[in-house]
């Protein structure tokens, strides 16, 4: 199916759950509507949307450290997963201007800009220079305001309530 119309930019942020379940609804969406995806998964591990995606033949990849949140990284180790992002931003993302794909998401790059392991002037050129007909999804919590401001579609994730708050960890299936 050809696309029809110039690429916009999504981002879906903020504390509420429901980012990434979007941008992959959307990324099935978007395949079975012929259209040519790729996925970008920061941080995350053994998903289940993976699991799917990989059966459907859908671009997949993931940067899968440790998120900073849940390990206390010395300087050399944090200069060590900066240089492997580095690295796989060179061989992933930046692959996107010429693979061709109409739709493009990179799941949980909040984080990755909040904690300094990508630089907002990277992404930014990165939107700047995206291939006009490809939709470029964002998401994760913490998405600065100038990468906000690139965006056509904004959404803000709100916390009202979770089960975490009861005690209740992130369940397979459901969370992950």
């Amino acid at each position: 199916m050809k696309h029809y119309q110039p690429g916009c930019v999504h981002v879906y942020t903020g504390d509420g759950k429901g980012k990434t379940t979007s941008s992959m609804g959307l990324a099935l969406r978007a395949h079975g509507r012929g259209l040519k995806v790729k996925i970008i998964q920061f941080f995350k591990r053994n998903t289940g949307e993976k699991k799917v995606f990989d059966q459907l033949g859908i671009a997949y990849k993931q940067f899968v450290p440790l998120h900073p949140f849940f390990k206390d990284y010395t300087d050399l180790e944090f200069q060590d997963v900066q240089k492997e992002f580095l690295t796989f931003w060179e061989t992933e993302v930046e692959t996107v201007v010429k693979g061709d794909f109409d739709l493009v998401v990179l799941d949980e790059i909040g984080p990755a800009l909040s904690w300094k392991i990508c630089e907002e002037e990277l992404l930014s050129k990165f939107i700047q220079t995206k291939p006009e007909k490809t939709e470029l999804i964002l998401t994760g919590r913490d998405i600065p305001e100038t990468i906000k401001e690139m965006a056509d579609y904004l959404t803000e994730m709100q916390l009202i309530r979770h089960p975490y708050i009861k005690g209740i960890q992130a369940r397979i299936g459901i969370e992950y």
